[in-house]
């Protein structure tokens, strides 16, 4: 018997600045995907390859050094907006090690036209895409890799020199039983925080114009309510606390009412708290009480805009009296909602933001979401963003930088007026200058003396005196860092002895912004303006020295104004 194809499937982590979060990179897709393969023949062709550890903590050269020693023959890798760009890196250089290994990617990210996975002219990161739901299909591109041949499904590309040729033929359908893994699989467990997440429905009664999963999933498949309660059971010994829903609209359920007695069996003791994304304009006085009776203790409720019209062109809801009423039913059970609302959006003036904002005032015990539009690959809002009057960042994550009734300085002014008003967006910096910094990173090491850490989240540190007299090595070791490790996130530390003139700090902010933006400077930047939040420069003082208190804020008002 022939030896078997060796498959590495990789997912890699959202790498995120708050020192406070322990992150989460749960492989769903890859268990489904594992799950799919094991239940055909196929399975018995391909060796399941671990996945290196390396993955969740790790920069690129110990990741690749740790993929390389696999020695895989195919790779499939699940795309999100915050790794795609370090993903087909990564592969890149794989395949400059492996010219022989094959490539299969797949994910949210993944849409016909993307930016990226289908404009360069040399070999494609990826020799195979997958637009929409991989389950069904996996099997099928192994067996034609393995045989040298291709698939003829209408949402699978195969890549090459820049061209994407897809299939002509529907994909298969499968139940949702069929295609996640079994209730026991070892990927149902709780996370190290007590947190697992739970499919019971895959389809969705809405069309929003912002989203893509109605267009990649046609029609309904869901867990029978006897299933959902044997998960949960299992969930439940597994020692799960919490339980996040992914149903994208969980009272769509078609049994959504027999779903909630199956959770309040399940959890008669409420042991487990449940978190559901729902629509609130459908819901009823009775829908709220279960969902209190099943412990729902949190649910997401998206409105977007108080505009009729804007909703018109979003497809969504238009009819806001009844969505509060819902939020109200929500609040009156007991039920944290979280509201969500956006701006940038086609069609949508201040007063639309002047009114979202009002609403959000209106539930003080919310949890209050106010986020920029982005356009993702595959909307129809990307699709019809020169129809629009919408411009977007080229890359990750797309942001709205203009639209046609507002320009990019209004943009940064509502978003100014939103980080007033609710707080600030995705995990700023607390503290800048200080003997104590919150925010720093846990890998530290010092230019210069002891060897580099090999962590994705990295504080670089230049101890010593005079300084600036050593500024142009200190930005020469910047650029070489970056430059070596473009997807990690930086911290680089001063360590000075005495006060230094502020022109060091300035020569090396100006280092930051030559290079290459990273995703998240891009997500956090309001239009117009480049916020920097993944290499960050930050300055810590010696105990037992004082330094003049208006150099520290001088300098702490200096870095807060460029970094995030």
């Amino acid at each position: 018997m022939p030896a078997r194809q060796r498959l590495l499937l990789l997912q890699l982590p959202r790498l995120d600045p708050d020192v406070t979060s322990p992150g989460e990179n749960v492989m769903l897709a890859a268990a489904c995907l594992q799950s799919a393969l094991l239940r055909t023949a196929e399975g018995q062709q391909w060796e399941l390859l671990p996945t290196p550890g390396a993955q969740e903590t790790a920069d690129n050269a110990t990741l690749l050094a740790a993929v390389l020693a696999l020695r895989p023959d195919v790779i499939g890798a699940t795309l999100y907006l915050w790794n795609v760009e370090r993903t087909l890196r990564l592969l890149r250089l794989i395949q400059q090690h492996l010219p022989q290994v094959k490539t299969v990617v797949g994910g949210p990210e993944v849409a016909r036209e993307h930016p990226l996975l289908f404009r360069t002219a040399t070999r494609n990161a990826a020799d195979v895409a997958v637009v929409g739901e991989g389950e069904a299909v996996f099997p099928a591109i192994l067996a034609a890799l393995r045989r040298s041949r291709r698939t003829n499904w209408r949402n699978v590309a195969w890549l090459q020199k820049g061209q994407a040729v897809f299939g002509r033929r529907t994909p298969p359908t499968r139940p949702l039983a069929e295609l996640l893994p079994p209730a026991d699989h070892p990927i149902c467990r709780p996370d190290a925080q007590g947190m697992a997440y739970l499919e019971t429905n895959r389809g969705c009664p809405m069309r929003c114009a912002f989203c893509c999963y109605n267009l990649r999933r046609q029609g309904w498949s869901s867990l029978p309510p006897a299933e959902v309660e044997e998960r949960i059971h299992i969930l439940r010994q597994r020692g799960t606390r919490e339980i996040r829903l992914v149903d994208p609209t969980f009272n769509a359920h078609p049994r959504f009412r027999a779903v909630l007695g199956a959770m309040q069996r399940a959890n008669a003791d409420h042991r487990i708290r449940f978190f559901v994304e729902l629509r609130a304009d459908t819901l009823t006085e009775e829908d709220a009480a279960q969902l209190a009776a099943a412990h729902v203790v949190e649910a997401e409720v998206g409105i977007q805009s108080t505009d009729p019209a804007v909703l018109r062109i979003l497809h969504r809801p238009t009819r806001l009296e009844r969505v509060l009423a819902g939020i109200e039913r929500l609040q009156r059970h007991g039920i944290k909602p979280t509201i969500d609302f956006m701006y940038g959006l086609p069609g949508q003036g201040l007063d639309d933001i002047e009114q979202s904002l009002a609403v959000l005032k209106r539930f003080p015990n919310a949890h209050p979401q106010f986020l920029p539009t982005l356009l993702l690959p595959g909307t129809e809002l990307r699709d019809r963003r020169q129809e629009l009057g919408l411009r977007c960042q080229p890359l990750p994550p797309y942001r709205v930088l203009a639209t046609d009734r507002l320009r990019p300085r209004q943009l940064a002014a509502i978003e100014a007026m939103a980080e007033e008003q609710l707080g600030g967006f995705d995990s700023p910096t607390r503290r800048f200058v200080g003997q104590r910094l919150p925010d720093l990173f846990a890998a530290r090491v010092t230019h210069g003396k002891n060897p580099l850490s090999s962590a994705n989240r990295r504080a670089l540190f230049f101890r010593g005196e005079e300084l600036f007299s050593q500024r142009h090595a200190i930005t020469a070791a910047i650029r070489t860092a970056v430059r070596r490790e473009p997807d990690i996130l930086w911290q680089f530390v001063l360590a000075p002895t005495a006060e230094e003139p502020l022109d060091l700090l300035d020569a090396i902010i100006a280092t930051i912004r030559r290079l290459p933006a990273h995703w998240l400077d891009r997500l956090v930047s309001p239009p117009g303006q480049r916020r920097v939040a993944a290499r960050r420069l930050l300055v810590q003082l010696p105990a037992g020295r004082a330094f003049d208190p208006s150099w520290q804020a001088e300098a702490e008002t200096l870095l807060a104004g460029v970094f995030h």
